[in-house]
């Protein structure tokens, strides 16, 4: 028995069905690899002239939060623990950020089960058995240095998010240097007819491969009321292609058009200055180039949340945005706002954080950082479709909310053209670039919304947005995101 977390003892610990199938399926040729020309008692059968073809390639698709990093781990403890003569390994993962998650798997085993896993020592990037010599080594999207290897193990994990296949190739043509060497895919399902899905067709019609594509949600420790909130907090597509495990030609809309502009309430209107007895909180996001920075300033009313206004600047051609826009924008704000606090990018405005904090409410936020865009998508998303975050007609459109903080403090109200500040156009807005967002999924599950490769389409507002909202609801930014352990009473998982 291994141990595994006793997270929830409470609940029945049981091998899924499915789970027990890919285990069962690659099971000959991990003993094969463990025990080599020792065959054990187990494996009998396995020296007849009946014994059944070897698979030492499989393909496994399941949808998210069916255990796919915690069943890698166990296979890789196992191999590593077990194996009679030294064997080496390679896993290999879109960003470091998810072959961190391969590596705590593995620490968690090891902690959880001295008695059976003791001998393995789990580094930054290998996982090495000190007597045997055994090791596993975590690489993520390091072509160089996967080349001129010979491992008798390949995991590749979630390779529907690898950018690009070099990676992919020289694994596949290292796994065929030794005639005993396992590779295993464990992924969800991807986007598009791409190179990751021919590699699955391909895998799909071999006889040399398992394969095994789960349709829709069937671990027993996922509830109905947890997909029903996903269904409800996912865009269609998204929810199809994480939890029903459904290939999708496209990436995920954030929200639609109507869903955006359903938040525009033509009684409200961009406030100058604010009123007493109420908290404001701002965020920026600045850039000084390519994107627009942005500046807004929101409040709440009950459980809504109320745009006052949303400040933009968009560098020109040899004429960015400087720093000082954003410095100024601080001392209008502070002025024309009593009770104010200020979210901004603690890489892009370190020096004003630095220079300002004494006087000013600053709080640092990553606007970069996967835990953080992961909370901003969600939170930004649930707000707008149930219609709790409000904003005035025109709200973020470079016509009506274009002012110049570059020279000082006060806004050059000039710039605005005075008929679109009475009838502002809706051609650019913030409702507009929400309908243009993109809702992305990185290796290790988290989500983030992105604006499309294109000329015209930016972020920024959205993010700014944001930002301030996820300040003003005090939402935690918890790196659980979707962590569905699988069920334990005693702390044990069969194997």
């Amino acid at each position: 028995m291994v141990r595994l977390s006793a997270a929830d003892r409470t609940r029945q610990a049981t091998l899924e069905s499915w789970q027990r199938a890919d285990f069962a399926a690659l099971d000959p040729a991990w003993r094969k690899l463990a025990f080599g020309s020792r065959p054990s008692l187990s494996q009998a059968d396995a020296t007849t002239s009946n014994a059944p073809h070897v698979l030492r390639r499989a393909y496994l698709e399941r949808p998210r939060g069916h255990s796919k990093t915690t069943d890698i781990a166990l296979s890789c403890a196992w191999i590593l623990a077990f194996a009679q003569e030294p064997v080496t390994g390679i896993a290999a993962a879109a960003d470091r950020e998810q072959a961190q998650l391969l590596l705590q798997a593995i620490a968690r085993l090891v902690r959880l089960n001295p008695h059976l896993l003791g001998h393995l020592q789990v580094q930054q990037e290998r996982v090495i058995h000190t007597h045997t010599r055994s090791r596993l080594d975590v690489i993520s999207s390091d072509v160089a240095s996967s080349w001129g290897l010979l491992p008798d193990f390949v995991i590749c994990d979630e390779l529907c998010h690898w950018t690009k296949p070099d990676l992919w190739h020289s694994l596949v043509s290292a796994s065929a240097k030794k005639p005993h060497t396992l590779l295993a895919v464990m992924s969800n399902a991807g986007v598009g007819r791409t190179w990751q899905w021919q590699v699955r067709e391909a895998a799909r019609t071999s006889p040399e491969w398992y394969f095994s594509s789960l349709h829709g949600p069937q671990a027993s420790w996922i509830t109905p009321e947890t997909l029903a909130e996903q269904q409800r907090l996912l865009p269609a597509t998204v929810f199809a292609r994480l939890w029903l495990n459904q290939w999708q030609q496209a990436e995920g809309d954030f929200v639609t058009l109507d869903e955006a502009r359903a938040c525009i309430d033509p009684s409200l209107a961009r406030k100058e200055h604010g009123s007493p007895g109420i908290h404001y909180v701002a965020a920026i996001d600045y850039a000084e180039k390519h994107d627009w920075t942005v500046a807004v300033i929101l409040h709440a009313e009950g459980d809504r949340l109320i745009v006052d206004r949303m400040d933009v600047a968009i560098p020109q051609p040899g004429r960015p945005t400087p720093v000082a826009w954003v410095d100024n924008w601080l001392t209008w704000a502070a002025g024309a706002f009593d009770d104010i606090e200020f979210v901004l990018d603690e890489y892009q405005l370190l020096s004003i954080i630095q220079h300002r904090s004494a006087e000013l409410a600053l709080e640092r936020f990553s606007f970069a950082g996967g835990a953080g865009n992961h909370a901003l998508a969600m939170l930004l998303r649930q707000l707008i479709i149930e219609r709790r975050v409000l904003w005035y007609p025109g709200c973020g459109s470079p016509q009506f909310d274009q002012l110049d903080f570059s020279h000082g403090p006060t806004p050059a109200e000039a710039l605005i053209n005075p008929e679109t500040t009475t009838q502002p156009g809706d051609e650019n807005d913030l409702a507009q670039e929400l309908a243009t967002l993109l809702l992305r999924q990185s290796p290790s599950g988290r989500l983030r919304f992105d604006h499309r490769n294109e000329a015209g389409f930016h972020d920024d507002r959205a993010f700014a947005l944001a930002a301030a909202c996820l300040k003003l609801t005090k939402t935690p930014i918890s790196p659980s995101y979707f962590d569905l352990t699988p069920p334990t009473t005693d702390g044990t998982f069969a194997w």
